[in-house]
């Protein structure tokens, strides 16, 4: 039995009984506790009673080891049904007279100094030494008793005793419990229905019928007046609901509104870190292209121009101007001259082509990394730091020079470092 699941009125019987068979049980228990004990008490004093009597009488065969008068006291306790047995023996040891036979229980039983009893079994076994006249021990006197019989005789009555009481205690209980079930869980019953009621349409304003002045009257008061708190809570909560869905529709709105507000601004955080950064990289591009462009003004090449006209005047006679005229004589090493110059410019107008590709490369990259900055993760790789470094000051190389700065570099050798190459560059750029 699910006892979760139980109604309360049968949980209420099945108390009541439990209560009053544990009860019995228990009263039982003791009472045939107490009655065995004294049971055990009586049967060792009627058997050393009986024992002392027997040694007394038979004192006088004993001490004159007079068997044949030994028996014949012996005999007498055929009337006594329970006796199992009883022996006499000499101070020697040997037996004078038995009364059936006992040799089971004596065989290695010493002579008993005083009188002795203990239980064997389903025996009980009394020892008595046999006194002469001059009160020395002559000899031992040996009493079996059945034990076990009237033991299980008490223990059936008992048995009968309790299975009609128990009859007898689960009928009363019945009707206890039948009684008190429906004094006790009616009005229960009642007040479970409104609850369900209650329960299964949310109407706060049913209230349990109060049937009884006591404990679960009062009890029932208290729950309507519960019921009536919940019902004011009730009213109150709904209408914290209703203000409160409309504060949220106010909150979405405006929550809508700094989203959107939230977009512009980022927006125009964007557009001004990318031209932030895009012009500090054209400052090192205007510098690369003015560079270049001075590179490419020079006067030499103006020179070479009036050179080839010079030479091109001597067209017929261009040999004998080179060998004999003073001026024609310094043409040649004046070309060798000229050339390695314009080699070295146009290594170092290489190198600004180079670097002013790089600064190009470098704004697109800012342009891409600003636009997907808060989406992609960048290119994570393995780089030197004195060669960002270099990058830095290459790109604020026309801030250095309009303010007259000076760089020392003073690099200590350093391991390469794993990060994005662009945000690092676009920090020492900022730096």
């Amino acid at each position: 039995m699910n006892l979760l699941h139980t109604p309360l009125r049968t949980k209420l019987r099945l108390v009541i009984l439990a209560t009053c068979i544990v009860a019995l049980l228990v009263a039982c228990v003791v009472l045939f506790a107490v009655q065995f004990y004294f049971f055990r008490k009586d049967n060792e004093r009627d058997l050393t009673a009986w024992a002392s009597t027997y040694a007394l009488t038979t004192s006088p065969a004993t001490e004159f080891e007079d068997a044949a008068k030994a028996n014949q006291l012996l005999s007498g306790l055929s009337t006594k049904a329970h006796i199992q047995g009883a022996q006499i023996r000499l101070e020697s040891g040997d037996i004078l007279a038995t009364y059936k036979a006992l040799g089971r229980y004596l065989e290695k039983t010493p002579l008993p100094e005083k009188l002795t009893y203990w239980r064997d079994g389903t025996d009980a076994i009394c020892a008595v030494p046999i006194l002469g006249k001059e009160k020395n021990r002559v000899g031992a006197f040996y009493l079996v008793s059945d034990y076990a019989t009237p033991a299980a005789r008490l223990v059936n009555l008992y048995l009968a005793i309790f299975c009609a009481v128990s009859a007898l205690a689960a009928c009363v209980g019945l009707l206890v419990s039948n009684w008190l079930a429906q004094v006790i869980t009616r009005p229960l019953q009642y007040l479970a229905a409104t609850v369900g009621q209650i329960a299964g349409s949310n109407n706060y304003s049913l209230r349990a019928e109060k049937t009884a002045e006591d404990e679960v009257g009062a009890f029932t008061d208290s729950f309507n007046k519960m019921i009536g708190r919940i019902e004011d809570r009730d009213a109150a909560l709904r209408h914290e609901i209703a203000e409160r869905e409309r504060a949220e529709k106010e909150l979405q709105t405006m929550h809508l509104q700094l989203l959107d507000a939230s977009r512009q601004a980022g927006m125009a955080e964007v557009a001004t870190g990318v031209l932030h950064n895009v012009g500090n990289v054209l400052n090192s591009v205007n510098v690369s292209a003015s560079l270049v462009a001075e590179k490419l003004n020079i006067h030499r090449l103006n020179n070479l121009v009036r050179t080839a006209d010079l030479l091109r005047e001597k067209n017929g006679s261009v040999a004998d101007f080179l060998t004999h005229d003073p001026r024609g004589k310094l043409i040649p090493g004046y070309l060798a001259e000229l050339s390695k110059h314009l080699v070295s410019e146009r290594q170092d107008a290489l190198v600004e082509l180079e670097l002013l590709t790089k600064n190009i490369e470098h704004i697109k990259e800012i342009v891409s990394m600003q636009q997907n900055y808060a989406s992609v993760a960048g290119l994570v790789e393995q780089m030197p730091t004195d060669a960002l470094l270099e990058d830095a000051l290459r790109m604020t190389t026309g801030s250095l020079q309009r303010h007259h700065i000076d760089v020392v570099r003073d690099f200590t050798p350093c391991p390469p470092i794993l990060a994005e190459r662009h945000k690092v560059l676009q920090i020492l750029v900022n730096l």
